[in-house]
Formats: structure tokens, sequence, C-alpha cells
């Protein structure tokens, strides 16, 4: 098979509320010869939505939900902030959940499901809020991997971690600004194998993609 035919013939629909990282998935899904539907099912039709999409495409294989690609904190008032990020917890779970149960009847045995997790987040660390939502999806998803395993469908989770990339130690020296990227086909092949039969005895997984850091995220050493 064809490196770029992993996912040859698989339906794949990309819901949840990460817009760009959804359009970068898609591109590279196509590439590997999938048959791809984006619909961003948040707010209060997105049942309809997501039951819209899976009958344009005649059954779902993959079923990728990408969570937010932050979590405001609003306001300097500590109890303001906290419901904010309360209230954004709550959306970004009904999301998930209410895409997966309007999904779920028209998913196939030996189905796919990918929840994602700060996956669009800058810098080295991240926010409550975040890291709150975080343990919510990882939990949910190993959950489910117990329940839908019966039924052979699969369901892991996608989290961004940075990393620091040896190929920027130079540019320190330099006092350069430059930031080499790693292509979408790279950062994002670990959704490819998610998705595609060879990881067909992969469930309740966490998968860590490790990302580029710009020098600007990472603090100079005792030699810098």
């Amino acid at each position: 098979m064809p490196a770029n035919a992993r996912l040859s013939g698989r339906r794949v629909l990309i819901t949840g509320e990460d817009e760009i990282l959804a359009q970068r998935l898609g591109r590279v899904l196509t590439f590997s010869e999938a048959v791809v539907a984006i619909n961003s099912a948040v707010g209060a039709d997105s049942t309809r939505i997501v039951r819209a999409a899976v009958r344009e495409l005649g059954g779902v294989d993959v079923l990728i939900n990408t969570g937010p690609a932050s979590i405001p904190e609003e306001g300097t008032n500590p109890w303001v902030a906290r419901r904010s990020v309360e209230k954004a917890l709550q959306r970004s779970m009904s999301v998930l959940v209410t895409a997966t149960e309007a999904a779920l009847p028209s998913l196939n045995e030996r189905a796919s499901i990918i929840n994602t997790v700060a996956f669009s987040t800058p810098g080295l660390l991240l926010t409550r809020g975040q890291e709150a939502l975080a343990t919510a999806v990882l939990e949910t998803t190993q959950g489910w991997a117990q329940t839908l395993g019966p039924r052979g469908i699969r369901v892991n989770a996608v989290v961004g971690g940075p990393r620091w990339d040896p190929d920027l130690e130079p540019l320190f020296d330099q006092g350069s600004h430059h930031e080499p990227r790693m292509t979408d086909f790279e950062e994002l092949d670990a959704f490819v194998y998610l998705a595609s039969e060879e990881s067909c005895h992969v469930s309740g997984s966490v998968l860590a993609v490790a990302r580029p850091l710009a020098p600007e995220e990472v603090a100079p050493g005792p030699l810098g």
C-alpha cells in the first residue's frame, strides 16, 4: 500500500471547537485518501449537524473530536475568572459528549474515536482551565474505551506536548529568531495512525505529540 493510502476509503468526521486544527487535519487525512467531512457542531443544533454529516458520508469509520484552542480566564476577579472557566469546561464537555452520542449509532465495527486535548495550545504550560479539561477528556476517553470496546470501537486521545528542539540550539547562540517548523504531515501523523488499521489493537491510550518550540518560548539556560 502506498504511504499516502493508509486511510484509503475510510470515512472521517471531524467535529468540535478547534476550527484551525480541523482544517489542518482535513488536509492531512485527505492526502491519506480518507473521505473527510468537517462540521463544527457547536451550539444548540449540534446533534442535527452531526447526523446530517453522517448521512452525507454514508456512515462513519473515524470520529475526531477537537477540543477548544484555549480556555480564557476572563477578568481579574478570581470568582468571575473561575466561573468563566467552569462555563467553558461545561461547554467543551457538552460538545464532546453530544457530538459523540449523535455519531455513535453510525459508527461501524472497528471504528475509531479520537479526542484531542490542548493540541493548539502554544507555550510550555497549560492554564488551570486547560489542565482541568485535559483531565476530564482523558478520563472520558478511557471510560468510553472500556464501554465501547465490546462493540469493536476504539477510543483514544491525542495531547499536544511541546518539546525542546535540538535544531534550535545554534539559533540561541546566533541570536536568531528563525523557527524551523514541522510539517502538518509530521505533526499530525498520530491522528493518521489512530484512524488507520495500523492501530487496530490500540484503545484507551493517550498519545502526546512532540512539537517544536519557538526560541522565545524557551527560557535561556545557565550558559545562555
